[in-house]
């Protein structure tokens, strides 16, 4: 069990002014804690977080719900259901399928810069972690649905697990980086990176994640199961891969399921873990850039194990790569 001595022990170490987590055991919330401020307001249960890519498995269980509905095929290229070109110029097109997508195999890089969008190989062949393959998902899955991604989340998704403080925001255009200009008047409320949810709401969304036969029109369980299940490896980092919708891990405690979410307006960083045998779960919210080395200890402290593969990839900062390989910084 996370004891809030834990928490409050572990943040006077870190740079982390404000804090929420959340654990879930036996698929059921067993404790919430919040520590610091957000903002100029303290840390409390209401208390909003915009938690960026924690965004993309709600996405994926999404669309493995409209797999299951028949509304989309997820081995059916995405470009077939639009009636016109998704981009121009791209070989690759055609290839491109709502797995790719979601397992983060596309081709894409995260983010287009100034020369536009391309792939860089052909699709399923290799990992690279890419919010862009996600844009393209959303765009098929609002044409098909005639319906803002948001919308739908907030009729068959966020009002059946009673997450009633959550939506998929709209961004402030003021606020978007020189790269994300180009969602300026298309996918403002993104389904990548615009979620804004309360701590409560997201551990409602990692219990949801094992609950034995859930009502429609939530996910059934072979469809969770069908999320968790390898897809690619994640570069050369021993026992981790990506399903669809979550990066997976192997360690001591048995496969795990995690996402993380990372933001500079607002400023936060913050990690979700769960483990499917055991019916377990730990989400985490900070407010702070470096609030994933928090995370890390924290989610040691309550496995009561270290060396996560998840982390040998993500931390230190300065040395992740989307390929899932580490980037050498040189002495000086």
């Amino acid at each position: 069990m996370l004891l809030k001595a834990d928490l409050e022990h572990l943040m006077t170490d870190s740079e982390v002014t404000g804090l929420a987590a959340a654990t879930v055991e036996e698929g059921a919330i067993t404790g919430i804690h919040t520590l610091g401020i957000l903002g100029d307001a303290p840390v409390d249960l209401d208390t909003l977080w915009a938690v960026a890519s924690l965004t993309k498995p709600v996405l994926g269980y999404a669309a493995l719900q409209l797999a299951e509905q028949g509304v989309i095929d997820l081995d059916h290229p995405l470009q077939n259901y639009l009636p016109t070109p998704y981009l121009k110029t791209e070989p690759y097109l055609a290839q491109m399928t709502a797995r790719h997508a979601l397992s983060h195999t596309t081709g894409f890089p995260n983010w287009r810069d100034s020369h536009g969008l391309r792939a860089a190989f052909a699709p399923g062949t290799r990992f690279s972690y890419s919010s862009e393959g996600l844009n393209f998902l959303q765009v098929v899955v609002e044409h098909l649905l005639n319906l803002p991604l948001g919308e739908y989340l907030a009729r068959n998704l966020f009002t059946p697990l009673q997450m009633y403080h959550t939506e998929l925001g709209v961004e402030n255009q003021n606020d978007l980086n020189p790269h994300l200009k180009f969602l300026r008047g298309a996918l403002l409320s993104n389904g990548a990176l615009s979620l804004r949810t309360s701590i409560g709401d997201y551990a409602r969304f990692m219990s949801a994640m094992f609950e034995v036969d859930p009502p429609p029109p939530l996910l059934s369980r072979s469809g969770r199961q069908a999320m968790l299940q390898p897809q690619i490896a994640v570069g050369d980092i021993p026992n981790l891969h990506w399903g669809l919708g979550w990066g997976l891990q192997t360690s001591s405690s048995g496969l795990s399921f995690w996402h993380w979410g990372a933001r500079g307006t607002p400023q936060s960083m913050s990690f979700a873990l769960g483990l499917p045998e055991q019916c377990r779960a730990l989400v985490i919210f900070t407010n702070h850039s470096k609030g994933l080395v928090l995370c890390r200890s924290l989610i040691e402290a309550w496995l009561g194990e270290s060396a996560l593969p998840a982390f040998e990839w993500l931390l230190p900062a300065e040395t992740w790569r989307a390929d899932g390989t580490k980037r050498i910084i040189p002495n000086r």
